[in-house]
């Protein structure tokens, strides 16, 4: 019987060894988030941006506005750890994602509930910054009112997120939405939506450069 525990014993260090040393080798090879001096940070949630038309170009108008940062939340750890420099550094945070079943990709959730929810509870992370949601659909703009298909406005529908907001005592921007996205359509819309998005993306950086 001793010598069944100690074998038991050896398996379960052994385990716990192999465990141990798969964690420091990820840990060593995860990707750290760029420093940068930019003060809006725009938090992509795409799981497959290389195959997105609307996401991919909506990410790449805000890359190319300065002062801004595009991170795309699943190249990188889902952790306080991670983006505690770049938050901390930002005075406006943008959630940039597609609209699946009226809300964001389960990833902006899990970060909103482990990463968000965290620096929430420190006042000098996120008090005071601002706050936007960038949202794409497949349905057309006609079909987010009030009597029509989706019965409710995007507005509307983006509620959890202004209440977000409101909790971590932050402020609040109008959300930008690029309706219409379905597969080979809306090019126009698209085309507008990242005119509208550099726009507003610029206005924050001139509002929280001051």
């Amino acid at each position: 019987m001793n010598k069944l525990l100690s074998i038991c014993a050896a398996v379960v260090l052994m385990a716990l060894s192999a465990c141990q040393g798969n964690q420091a080798n990820q840990s060593t090879t995860m990707k750290s988030i760029p420093q940068t001096d930019a003060t809006v940070l725009v938090l992509v949630a795409h799981p497959d941006i290389k195959k997105s038309t609307a996401n991919a170009a909506l990410a790449k108008a805000a890359s190319e506005v300065k002062g801004v940062q595009v991170i795309n939340v699943y190249d990188y750890p889902v952790t306080p750890e991670a983006y505690k420099e770049a938050v901390t550094r930002a005075r406006a945070i943008v959630y940039q994602f597609p609209f699946y079943w009226m809300a964001a990709p389960h990833l902006m959730k899990q970060w909103t509930d482990e990463v968000f929810m965290v620096f929430s509870q420190d006042e000098t992370m996120l008090k005071g910054k601002r706050f936007m949601v960038c949202c794409t659909t497949g349905s057309p703009e006609s079909a987010y009112q009030h009597g029509a298909r989706n019965k409710y406005t995007i507005e509307e529908y983006l509620r959890p997120y202004e209440g977000q907001a409101n909790h971590a005592e932050m402020v609040w921007e109008k959300p930008l939405a690029v309706c219409g996205q379905f597969p080979g359509g809306g090019q126009q819309e698209l085309e507008q939506g990242c005119k509208q998005y550099q726009e507003r993306l610029s206005a924050l950086v001139a509002e929280t450069s001051k």
